[in-house]
């Protein structure tokens, strides 16, 4: 009888553990997500630097040094050493996300996630995307349940229930205790 006099609030207790996981679930992977943007952009930028420090060291020097000197042409040999850069900074450039992005966001997930839990097709920045559009949806359902459980608790520990069932409740078990006492 207890038992059942208590499964609402049992309900509401266990709806709003469900709610909380899932907002921890929710920052781990913002930061997941947040994390590895930043990192992927601050290595991008660092990554163009010293390619585009080079490659003006290059531009500089390639013409009096070695090439000049193949081609007979300075100009040429500063024309053909800056292009070869240039064509590397394009590569690296269209490649960022693959080298970068991907690569952290997989690396994160492994910090902030057991591999157990982590969710699935959590390597790539469209993974988390999706993971969070999941969680962000299971939260919204935990939010509904807890609403409803606290509107199922709050009816069922009305004044008229507690007077109906609950007092009767707790008659019976102090006296239905002690008949078994005595057996």
């Amino acid at each position: 009888m207890s038992k059942k006099f208590s499964a609402p609030a049992d309900k509401l207790v266990h709806e709003t553990k469900g709610y909380i996981n899932a907002q921890i679930d929710n920052v781990k992977l913002h930061s997941v997500k947040g994390l590895s943007e930043g990192t992927s952009a601050l290595a991008s930028l660092l990554l163009i630097m010293i390619v585009v420090g080079a490659f003006v060291t290059a531009l500089s020097f390639a013409f009096v040094l070695w090439m000049g000197e193949l081609l007979h042409s300075y100009a040429l040999a500063s024309l053909i050493a800056a292009g070869v850069l240039l064509l590397v900074l394009v590569v690296l450039f269209l490649l960022r996300k693959q080298l970068f992005k991907n690569s952290f966001v997989s690396m994160y997930s492994d910090v902030f996630f057991k591999q157990e839990d982590k969710p699935m097709g959590l390597k790539t920045q469209e993974g988390v995307d999706m993971a969070i559009w999941h969680t962000e949806a299971r939260i919204k359902e935990q939010e509904a349940d807890i609403s409803n459980a606290f509107t199922q608790v709050k009816e069922f520990y009305s004044l008229k229930n507690i007077v109906i069932e609950g007092i009767p409740a707790a008659v019976t078990s102090l006296f239905g205790k002690k008949k078994t006492q005595k057996k």
